[in-house]
């Protein structure tokens, strides 16, 4: 059976007649079809017609850019459903490979005491993968796409905490009520890569 690459948030680009739309995915059933909430509707959608060809093109948590035609069956503005797509080929983008962890991480937050900024514990979270460029966190703690977190956890007793600031970049529904966050490394250092580098070629917890 193929992997499933839509889930519930994805966001996504639909083009319909050379207009492009950003959107995000609110549900969907496996070759039928896709509900999408567009976040820059106008009133040109309003005269178009079902069955009307489109494009939609996004970014799979795998890494794979995807441009696929398919067909607009209804409309609702702000929302639409398109025809789940038969034919699915994807690029693969991702400039570095994700290797599967499961290292138990803190999760941070910057306060200011006495006029110095601080590092606070505000919860707990898995890092699920990484790679040279960044991570997958699993946590119960809320965030959205652009915001700043920042990580620490230990992945050999003799060695000192990796400690790293990221941006996140998208986010997914994950088991028991947590979430996965895909997380991109903001300013690495060239020690800080390194150190990912040698944990990666042995990735234990």
């Amino acid at each position: 059976m193929a992997k499933e690459i839509f889930y519930t948030g994805l966001r996504i680009l639909v083009e319909i007649f050379e207009k492009k739309y950003q959107g995000v995915i609110m549900e969907f059933s496996a070759g039928e079809s896709i509900s999408i909430r567009l976040s820059n509707p106008d009133a040109t959608l309003v005269h178009i017609m079902p069955d009307t060809e489109c494009k939609v093109k996004f970014i799979a948590e795998d890494g794979m850019a995807y441009n696929i035609d398919t067909l607009l069956l209804k409309r609702k503005i702000p929302n639409i459903i398109i025809k789940y797509p038969v034919r699915m080929d994807g690029v693969s983008i991702r400039k570095h490979p994700r290797i599967s962890t499961s290292y138990w991480t803190s999760i941070m937050d910057e306060k200011n005491e006495n006029g110095k900024a601080v590092m606070e514990k505000i919860g707990d979270g898995t890092i699920v993968d990484m790679s040279l460029g960044g991570c997958k966190l699993m946590t119960m703690l809320q965030y959205k796409a652009g915001n700043h977190i920042h990580l620490s956890f230990e992945y050999d007793e003799n060695s000192s905490p990796v400690t790293f600031k990221g941006i996140i970049k998208n986010i997914k529904q994950a088991p028991y009520d947590t979430t996965y966050y895909g997380i991109e490394y903001e300013q690495p250092s060239e020690d800080f890569i390194k150190t990912i580098d040698e944990l990666l070629k042995n990735p234990t917890a």
